[in-house]
């Protein structure tokens, strides 16, 4: 089966991988023996064609200007692409993100199945100014609507998204992030440091209001640290900023890491908390509680499933009080911190990576199936 991926992220970009990257490389590197796989990416300063850790990468758009020309050209390109080539592929996958609409569904015969990680919706007015919140709203809204097939990456964000359609799928499928089984294994530590470890997006994320409660805490908890780490969409730098000097030398930014460096730092620290605004799927959930971490992520319905499987604490969205109440909790309380550690293991482990590449291959199989 030949796969087409439409996905902007891939390794080397300096615009970072977040979880739909990290999602495409895990399950792709593991269906390589048995698909010819195509990432088509958005090309950065250096890019170059060919193949990647077993994948092979097409880049489209320029290697000039910022961000939003980079988009621009990228999705312009990208949908030419599926235009001329899309036929010769078994199926298309297009990740969707509302500031890159490539109407692949439309541009080819080829099966195409739009994969979901999560919407904004209404927070996109509180993040972007109106030049950009009312097109990323609108695309939100009814782009889904060409399409009827399905991958979405959580049910909260499919029971969103068809809620609001206007007509029936005929390929819907919920298919979750997972871990590598070695995560497992790795022996928890009860390190010095609280981890928030995602992309340093300050609204998204709730960095503002982690920010708040760790100072809140400092002088409770001396010997406590907060550690940052992944790619800095908001300068690190402007993020403490504003805090006390004593406060702002317990907050560190350890960049963006993958391999054995993320594995050590997640098994070292002592609570990962998320206190995001809105969400997705985050594979650093799942990653952490594999690493037998406790976890405080805010109570949006995204991360529900994080306090009812017994796993970790949540504290009211947007709530800087709330969530230095939790940290606070748990920080006092060793026996909750590894209780929680031991059920966060015990759930992770329905999830890997291995199976979930299977599950993955066989829809597309399925999909495929149309065009034969």
């Amino acid at each position: 089966m030949k796969i087409l991926q439409i996905i902007y992220e891939s390794d080397g970009s300096p615009f970072g991988v977040g979880g739909a990257g990290v999602r495409a490389y895990e399950i792709y590197t593991r269906l390589r023996a048995r698909h010819e796989v195509t990432f088509l990416c958005m090309r950065y300063p250096g890019a170059r064609d060919g193949e990647h850790r077993g994948v092979m990468h097409t880049f489209a758009g320029t290697d000039r200007g910022g961000l939003t020309r980079s988009v621009i050209a990228y999705t312009m390109e990208a949908a030419r692409f599926v235009r001329r080539r899309g036929g010769d592929f078994d199926v298309i996958v297009e990740n969707f993100l509302p500031s890159t609409p490539f109407f692949s569904g439309l541009l080819s015969k080829t099966p195409v199945v739009l994969q979901v990680q999560g919407v904004m919706y209404g927070h996109v007015f509180r993040k972007f100014n109106p030049f950009y919140s009312l097109p990323l709203y609108a695309v939100e809204k009814w782009y889904p609507s060409l399409y009827d097939r399905f991958i979405f990456v959580s049910g909260v964000t499919k029971e969103k998204v068809m809620r609001g359609m206007r007509r029936s799928a005929r390929f819907c499928r919920v298919i979750p992030n997972g871990i590598n089984r070695e995560l497992l294994t790795h022996e928890a530590q009860q390190g010095d440091y609280i981890l928030f470890f995602s992309r340093l997006d300050s609204y998204t994320k709730g960095l503002d209001i982690l920010l708040d409660a760790f100072a809140g805490l400092a002088a409770e908890f001396p010997d406590v640290r907060l550690v940052m780490a992944g790619h800095e969409t908001d300068s690190f730098k402007g993020l403490v900023a504003k805090l006390p000097p004593g406060v702002k030398g317990r907050v560190a930014h350890a960049g963006f890491l993958t391999g054995p460096d993320k594995t050590a730092l997640l098994a070292g620290a002592r609570a990962v908390v998320l206190p995001s605004r809105h969400e997705s799927s985050p594979v650093s959930i799942v990653e952490a509680a594999a690493c037998g971490k406790p976890l405080i992520v805010s109570d949006i319905p995204e991360m529900a499933f994080v306090k009812e499987n017994g796993f970790g604490l949540s504290f009211p969205s947007g709530s800087a009080s709330g969530l230095k109440e939790t940290m606070r909790r748990l920080l006092a309380d060793s026996a909750l911190r590894t209780e929680l550690g031991r059920r966060g293991r015990g759930y992770a482990g329905r999830f890997l990576w291995d199976d979930i590449a299977v599950e993955f291959g066989n829809a597309l199989e399925l999909i495929a199936d149309e065009k034969r």
